[in-house]
């Protein structure tokens, strides 16, 4: 396949790259800095900017994946809520611009969302959420609510969307950070997992299979922060004590219904096991 992927490099687009480059596809990574990136990635990978105006190098893209979006672990003031909004808004408008300008037509574009969608301001949880749930009332679920809807524009085009709502996602780099944190969140709140091998592995499933729509990436077994602690932070005295942003202190019990119904095989079920995959 030919597949242009925006924002491809960040943690999730780095082993997205890796695996499908060793699939014989063709990528191209769209980037602000192209030049900034050239060492990052192998000469197989095409590194493009957004001024790239060649119909004849692109018009035959099969996939456009979008994982763009300004860190939100960061102080967040107006300017830096405004940038985590817009790198994931406005871009949709500038991306369906480059797409027409390149003659590329996708048969599907799958957009990077999260969990935080469900989040609520009052921070306090009960019940499950799944995707068919409403979104919540917080910065964090206005901004994927909206992220979500700027990908309205493609539908009719007859492009296939497809809606990743992320949990946090568990990398050897995020592990070796969490294990000297001091705390994670309330400890009856659940902790929506995802190991990063399933985020490429389910991104590499909607590529090949006709699904749409919005789909929850977290573990398919709900583990609460009070379970997931003593698994990351070994020194008891460290846990609960200094206070976490929005995304540590989420709480559903996320449930993955759809990304389960569309016959996606979880490679880590077990949170226990994703852990263990990091200390190898």
């Amino acid at each position: 396949m030919n597949i242009l992927i925006v924002g491809g490099t960040g943690t999730i687009g780095t082993h997205l790259v890796h695996s499908l480059s060793k699939q014989n596809h063709k990528i191209f990574l769209l980037s602000r800095n192209p030049e900034k990136y050239y060492k990052k990635f192998n000469q197989n990978i095409s590194l493009i900017g957004w001024d790239t105006d060649n119909s004849n190098l692109l018009e035959d893209i099969d996939v456009v994946i979008k994982l763009s979006g300004e860190s939100v672990l960061k102080f967040w003031t107006k300017k830096i809520k405004k940038r985590i909004l817009s790198s994931r808004v406005n871009i949709t408008k500038d991306l369906k611009k480059f797409l027409e300008i390149n003659h590329i037509n996708p048969k599907v574009i799958v957009n990077a969302s999260a969990v935080g969608y469900y989040a609520k301001q009052d921070a306090i949880y009960s019940g499950s959420v799944d995707e068919f749930s409403s979104n919540g009332d917080t910065f964090l679920a206005n901004v994927c609510k909206a992220n979500e809807e700027s990908c309205n524009i493609f539908t009719n085009d007859g492009i296939r969307i497809v809606h990743l709502r992320i949990g946090l996602v568990l990398t050897k780099e995020f592990y070796n950070l969490v294990k000297f944190t001091p705390h994670m969140g309330t400890k009856n709140n659940f902790f929506p997992w995802i190991h990063i091998d399933d985020v490429v592995g389910f991104i590499e499933f909607s590529m090949i299979n006709d699904i749409k729509g919005p789909f929850n990436l977290v573990g398919p077994n709900p583990t609460t922060h009070q379970q997931f602690n003593p698994l990351v932070i070994p020194i008891r005295f460290l846990r609960n004590i200094i206070p976490m942003t929005e995304m540590l202190l989420y709480g559903y019990k996320t449930i993955p219904k759809r990304t389960l119904e569309s016959g996606y095989k979880f490679k880590f079920v077990d949170v226990k096991d994703a852990i263990s995959s990091f200390k190898k």
